[in-house]
């Protein structure tokens, strides 16, 4: 504990408080200002009533403040669970929004694996035409010639795969 020496309305008190000097000085120095606006409002009062009212004028304010502190904590509750579900529901769109940002990576992932597969099986497409275009020259697609600068117009046109 602390000792403090004050001056309130022309007398010295001596306090004991765990709180340090100033703010005990402070607290004093608005009680003497008070006392003095009462006195100075009301000249026939004495000290000891002024100091009276003043005590009054304080229990007021605090009982005041109390009720006011109550009614502000009732009407916060349906705020701060109004607030506490929206936090909740942020959470929930923010773990949506993750799971659809995987998903996404993955589907790009498999588009890119499609696409790398796509890309060989057109150049295994190539390669296999290159390779029959050597061994079957007549097989590879050549511009078609009228049959009539032949010489001749077949009766019917004749497939390599017709069985007839």
């Amino acid at each position: 504990m602390n000792r403090h020496t004050v001056y309130v309305a022309g007398k010295h008190f001596v306090l004991l408080s765990e709180d340090k000097d100033d703010y005990v000085q402070k607290l004093a120095s608005e009680v003497n200002d008070a006392i003095k606006a009462i006195t100075e409002k009301n000249p026939t009062l004495d000290r000891r009533g002024a100091a009276i009212l003043c005590a009054l004028d304080y229990a007021d304010d605090k009982y005041k403040e109390i009720e006011r502190s109550k009614s502000l904590a009732t009407n916060a509750k349906p705020l701060i669970a109004q607030a506490d579900r929206q936090s909740k529901q942020l959470k929930e769109l923010k773990e949506k929004g993750f799971k659809k940002d995987d998903e996404i990576r993955s589907l790009k992932e498999q588009l890119k694996k499609k696409n790398e597969e796509l890309k060989a099986l057109s150049d295994q497409k190539k390669h296999l035409e290159k390779k029959l275009s050597e061994r079957m020259p007549e097989a590879s697609p050549k511009p078609a010639e009228p049959e009539e600068e032949k010489g001749y117009i077949p009766s019917r046109q004749i497939s390599l795969f017709d069985n007839e």
